[in-house]
């Protein structure tokens, strides 16, 4: 799924039902390598809905001109 704000589009996968939680890669690395990890300790807990996202260039998410930074990407 697609998330668009101003001229980027953030790319997300939502697994499950319950408490949201966001799951946020390191640099370089997207929402599949995290989804692998992170799936594995989720198993074992019942009632949260896991939101991974590819952060702005990342994955599929797309890098518009003006983020070229992580303190753009908080703006």
């Amino acid at each position: 799924m697609l998330w668009r704000i101003k001229d980027t589009e953030i790319y997300y996968e939502i697994v499950g039902e319950g408490k949201p939680v966001l799951i946020i890669h390191g640099c370089a690395p997207d929402h599949r390598l995290m989804m692998k990890c992170m799936e594995s300790v989720f198993q074992k807990y019942e009632g949260y809905q896991r939101i991974y996202i590819d952060l702005p260039g990342m994955g599929k998410s797309n890098a518009p001109d003006w983020i070229n930074s992580s303190d753009h990407i908080l703006e």
